[in-house]
């Protein structure tokens, strides 16, 4: 056996991972777009009705091109911004929430990792 054969498979693992990640809380938001748009409106965004849609159909159309490998390279920076946005801004560095703080870290990584490795095996395409 060959490790080398194997090696493209990993980032189809990370796609997977991270699209169910990303279509779950997108279409969570879908089937009740008030609690994103009232989180964005407690949290003072400017434009929260605006800004929760974005947030909302860019996690379920990025999520899907995530999930397919199709233009990895560049449909994984909008789900960056919307997980560092939500680290920072939305859960913040405290104790209370340090888990939630680095579980967003770890989802902007990995979405990074992709962007940068490119789609592994099983994908749409090569970028």
């Amino acid at each position: 056996m060959n490790i080398k054969e194997y090696t493209g498979y990993g980032p189809v693992l990370v796609r997977l991972a991270i699209a169910a990640l990303f279509l779950n809380a997108g279409i969570r938001k879908l089937m009740n777009p008030d609690g994103i748009i009232g989180l964005l409106t407690n949290q003072g965004f400017p434009l929260p009705m605006f800004l929760g849609w974005v947030v909302l159909l860019s996690e379920v159309i990025f999520g899907l091109c995530i999930l397919v490998g199709w233009k990895v390279k560049y449909t994984a920076w909008p789900l960056v911004i919307i997980m560092l946005v939500a680290a920072f801004a939305v859960v913040g560095i405290s104790s209370q929430s340090s888990t939630n703080f680095i579980f967003h870290i770890i989802a902007a990584v990995a979405l990074i990792n992709l962007a940068l490795s490119g789609p592994g095996k099983l994908a749409i395409s090569k970028e």
